[in-house]
Formats: C-alpha cells, sequence, structure tokens
C-alpha cells in the first residue's frame, strides 16, 4: 500500500490550468479558489543564515552577496563546515627560550574529512571570522564595469526624465496652471547641474575600451602532452561552479566556501491581495502565522485499493475521502469535461465592472503566463449516484469504541468502509485502448463551511473542486 503516501498520483486542478498535488496547493479564503505557487506573489519576510540563524536586513545581505560571513560550506562535498579547536606549543612572547600552549581552530568537513589546512590556510586564534578571503584578480575590472554602466543607466534615466518634462512644457498657461513659482524656480536652478551630471556621465563612461578580438590565440603549454594527470586531484564541475569567481582545476585550490543565506517568504494572492501564507520572523521558528494549505479546507482524495487493470474491461478501484474540516460535509462526484470547466474558469477570473478586491491596492502584481496542462484522461469512470456525508474532524474518535456506522445509511456498492472523517468509496474504472496508464477525472463538489464570511453572506458555500486521479498501469 506504498500508493497511500504517493500524493502526486492525486492531482487537482488549479484556477490557472495547472495541475498539482495538493500539498502543493493553497486555498483563498476571500476569493474561494485554488492558488497554486504560479498564481500567488512571493514577498520576503526573513533573510537568515541556516546555520548558525542570524537575522540578516536586505542592504547587508546585498552588500555580502547573501552570503554569510561566520560559516563555510566544504568545497570539496558542499556540507557545512565545523569550527574544530586543537593545542599548539607557541614560543612566550616573554621569553623566548620558553614555549606555551595556545588553542588555535581551523575548520573541518565531517562528511568528506576536508580541512583548511589542505591549501595551506593557517590556523586562527578565535573560533568566528578571521579567515583570510581569496583575492580575485579581477575584481578592479568587475567594479570599473559595475561603475561604468551604473553611470550609463543613470544617463538614460536622465534623458527620460528630459524628455518627460519637455513634453509636458507644452504651453506657458499649462505651467503656470500645473505647478507654482517656487516649483518653477526649483525647476530651472535644477536644470544646469543635470546637464553637468550628463556630460560627467559620459566622461565616465568614454574610460571603458571595448576588447579587441584577436585571430591567434595563446598555444597550449608544452607539458600538457607530457605530464602525468591524477584524476583525483582534479575538480568536478560542481565544485568549480560552486566558485564561480575563481573556477579552480585542482583540488588544491580549494578554499571555504561562505555559505548561502536562506529567506522566510510570504505568499499573498494575486487577485485579492490576501496573505495564503506567513512564517514567523524567528528563523528557528518552523510555525506559520498563516497557512492556507489546500489539505485543511479540501477533501483529500487518496488510492486505496491498487487493481489490475486491463483494456476495455470495467474493473472496481477503491479511494478514500477524509474531511480536513471541524464541520460536516456533504460532497458528491460528478463527471468532469476539461474544455467546459476551463471555459467556466476564464468567465469566473475575469474582474467585476463595479470593481472589487483586485483594484483596493495602489501596487498592482503583474499576472505571469503560464503554460497550462492538458488534462488526458485515458479511461471511463462510473461514478456513484447520490451525496456522501462525511463527519467532521474528531481528534479523539481515534480512541472511540462506538460504531460510527450506525448513524449513516450508506449503500454497500458504494461505499466500502467508513472510519471517523473517512470513508471508503468504490470507482468502476474502464482504460481505453492505446494507453499505458489509466487516469480518471471526476470534479468534487463539496459544501464549504467558510469562517471568514460577514453577516450579509452565506457562510456555507458549494465549491467545485477537478481532481485527476491515475490509477495504476494497464495490463496487455
Amino acid at each position: 500500500m506504498a500508493h497511500l503516501f504517493q500524493v502526486d498520483r492525486v492531482r487537482l486542478l488549479c484556477s490557472c490550468g495547472l495541475l498539482k498535488p495538493i500539498t502543493a496547493i493553497y486555498f483563498c479564503r476571500h476569493c474561494l479558489k485554488l492558488r497554486c505557487g504560479n498564481c500567488v506573489s512571493h514577498e520576503v519576510d526573513t533573510l537568515f543564515c541556516p546555520n548558525c540563524l542570524e537575522n540578516m536586513p536586505s542592504t547587508e545581505a546585498r552588500l555580502k552577496k547573501n552570503r554569510c560571513a561566520n560559516c563555510f560550506d566544504c568545497p570539496s562535498c558542499g556540507h557545512t563546515l565545523s569550527t574544530r579547536a586543537t593545542s599548539v606549543q607557541a614560543p612566550c612572547p616573554e621569553d623566548a627560550n620558553k614555549t606555551v600552549t595556545r588553542k588555535v581552530y581551523y575548520l573541518a568537513c565531517t562528511s568528506c574529512r576536508w580541512t583548511s589546512r589542505d591549501v595551506g590556510l593557517s590556523d586562527q586564534t578565535v573560533a568566528t571570522g578571521g579567515w583570510a578571503e581569496q583575492d580575485n584578480e579581477h575584481y578592479k575590472y568587475l567594479q570599473s564595469l559595475l561603475e561604468h554602466y551604473r553611470s550609463v543607466g543613470q544617463r538614460e534615466k536622465m534623458e527620460r526624465e528630459r524628455k518627460r518634462s519637455s513634453y509636458r512644457k507644452s504651453s506657458y498657461l499649462s505651467l503656470s496652471e500645473k505647478y507654482s513659482l517656487p516649483s518653477m524656480l526649483g525647476r530651472k536652478s535644477f536644470t544646469p547641474f543635470s546637464s553637468l551630471s550628463s556630460k560627467g556621465d559620459s566622461s565616465v563612461s568614454s574610460e571603458m575600451t571595448p576588447f579587441e578580438a584577436f585571430e591567434e590565440v595563446e598555444g597550449l603549454p608544452d607539458n600538457i602532452f607530457t605530464e602525468e594527470v591524477f584524476l583525483s586531484s582534479v575538480t568536478s564541475m560542481e565544485q568549480r561552479m560552486a566558485s564561480p569567481e575563481w573556477q579552480p582545476s585542482e583540488t588544491g585550490s580549494l578554499y571555504p566556501l561562505h555559505k548561502h543565506i536562506l529567506v522566510k517568504r510570504s505568499l499573498r494572492c494575486r487577485y485579492c491581495e490576501h496573505n495564503l501564507s506567513k512564517p514567523e520572523y524567528n528563523p528557528s521558528s518552523i510555525k506559520f502565522k498563516i497557512q492556507l494549505g489546500a489539505f485543511y479546507h479540501v477533501p483529500e482524495v487518496r488510492m486505496v485499493h491498487q487493481a489490475e487493470l486491463k483494456y476495455d474491461v470495467e474493473t472496481r478501484v477503491q479511494i478514500s475521502l477524509c474531511n480536513p474540516t471541524p464541520h460536516d460535509m456533504t460532497l458528491a462526484l460528478l463527471p468532469f469535461v476539461p474544455e467546459a470547466f476551463c471555459l467556466s474558469q476564464q468567465k469566473s477570473e475575469e474582474p467585476a465592472d463595479g470593481g472589487s478586491l483586485n483594484t483596493s491596492s495602489l501596487v498592482r502584481v503583474v499576472e505571469i503566463p503560464v503554460e497550462k496542462d492538458v488534462v488526458q484522461l485515458t479511461a471511463d469512470v462510473t461514478l456513484p449516484q447520490g451525496q456522501l456525508v462525511l463527519s467532521a474532524r474528531d481528534d479523539t474518535a481515534e480512541y472511540d469504541d462506538q460504531d460510527s456506522n450506525a448513524n449513516y445509511k450508506d449503500d454497500p456498492q458504494v461505499v466500502a468502509w467508513r472510519r471517523a472523517n473517512k470513508v471508503g468509496v468504490n470507482l468502476m474504472v474502464k482504460p481505453k485502448q492505446g494507453a499505458q496508464r489509466a487516469s480518471v477525472g471526476f470534479v468534487l463538489r463539496y459544501d464549504y463551511t467558510n469562517t471568514v464570511a460577514t453577516a450579509t453572506e452565506s457562510r456555507t458555500v458549494t465549491l467545485n473542486i477537478p481532481v485527476v486521479v491515475d490509477v495504476g498501469p494497464i495490463v496487455e
């Protein structure tokens, strides 16, 4: 029954047209729609180091190239380096004939046994910081490139501002109506300075000389054909790309890498701009302030019984339905027509003329066009008629010895079993010719109790969720 834990076999159709498992989908309680990672906006809340859990503001992270200054990764295998302490004999500063014991620190990897002593890094007298940084021979040239393109961008920005201001200066009357006298004086006084700054930018940009192309290239060294190559001392492509500034070709040139910092991000619905996921600010906390995962609001569908499928032969397949909400739920399984459902989704996502929550914010998020999944159903399914009732989620029901089936009048041909807030349903699947795996689809219609509804709105809403189930391989 390993397929019980294969959540990718049951996928839900998001409102944007992508098929995602229930663990990768969010449910907006205000739009009452499914949202995946492609139809939400991502916001960075916290930047922190995953090793020392130190918070870092965005400006500091930008200066440090999004890396931690005190934590390092192994350049050989990528694991986190640990600081090791050892004792060495050093000459006494007061008497040169005597020696004293001093504690020094070095970096070591517990996975591949790489140490900072392998590349000749001297031991440090402090546990954190003080490690020698590797010099980049192209540092000055890269800085000149940054300054050059920064000046080019500034000059282009000023040219756009100049064109915009010249377009606005259509007549003296319009200027007198729109702008006051102090602003006009300030604009006149700013004009000569802007012209001087543009001249300065052109002088800076003129210092950059482009590269010249040569037809002849330098030849290979003479010892490349005679010197023996030791593959153990040659770095792999992953090791070279881990440090793109130097790209060492030999293992003796591998230096410790500063650890990349991670972010805690919030997810916001692009249509109503409400938060779908918001973690706590503390990096050591794994809890969420807001977590609207679909598995908290949408009935979970799983495969229970794996049957042997054959072409044009109806086979009984068993699925389970689970109610994750603390309210009783009534649901039904309806036929799924992908083309008709996509058209209805497009009409429902169009904004209304009377205004909505979409226009409440001054900053609008640009929608990202994504490729929609083509839903291909390779098997016919016979769905049960009527409605099914799922009891509310109760954590104490597992320890209750009373029979929960006594309160429900279920058809034994449809309902295979019932346990607490879960129910097993039988489906008849008939695979089509030419397919290797059987996939069926249906629409899960259920009554959702909206806890954020206002007094004028109904608390119980009927929702339709398209579900595509990978039943399994087809045996010829």
